[in-house]
């Protein structure tokens, strides 16, 4: 084959995964600001498909069925801790363990804000996600629970290289204010 014939079909086939990389990101693929200190990172960078999940993976799914009504047009948004087959026991203060971590129930007049998820194994089609704080509503609650993966709308991962979203609300505070 010619170097000429070569080049040119290089670059259709580049183009073409170009334009398909483009339509992906642009159907799938949302920026979530962290509205609250339950996670580390500033934002995330989630997508829709492929729902690949690992431990470690950021998930945006819909509130739990006792939190539905408050946060209504919000997701939930967590850490992955625990899959399918993964073993949930307590240490011996209560608290919730998933593989050598131990995620602290927090306490509101010496008692624990809600009861602990119950030990067990995780199910198929469920996952254990978590928070960084023991005030975080997540897993470690029963009134949580496990997710449903039907109930997870993307999944990502965590960056700071997009500002916290005070920083962004200030700075258009300032803009707006000129």
């Amino acid at each position: 084959m010619k170097p000429l014939k070569i080049a040119k079909w290089s670059a259709v086939v580049a183009g073409s995964l170009f334009v398909a990389a483009g339509f992906w990101t642009l159907s799938t693929v949302r920026i979530n600001l962290n509205g609250s200190s339950s996670l580390a990172d500033n934002a995330f960078v989630m997508w829709g498909w492929p729902r690949m999940l690992w431990h470690g993976a950021i998930i945006a799914a819909t509130p739990p069925a006792a939190y539905a009504d408050h946060f209504k047009g919000f997701y939930f948004t967590k850490e992955v801790k625990g899959l399918p087959g993964d073993e949930i026991t307590h240490d011996t203060a209560g608290n919730v363990c998933l593989r050598g971590e131990c995620f602290e129930i927090a306490l509101r007049d010496g008692k624990p804000f809600a009861p602990a998820l119950p030990e067990g194994v995780i199910p198929e089609g469920m996952v254990a996600a978590f928070g960084t704080s023991p005030d975080s509503l997540d897993s470690r609650y029963a009134t949580v629970g496990l997710f449903s993966t039907e109930s997870i709308v993307a999944i990502g991962v965590g960056t700071d290289l997009i500002p916290n979203w005070k920083e962004l609300q200030a700075w258009a505070d300032a803009r707006s204010a000129q």
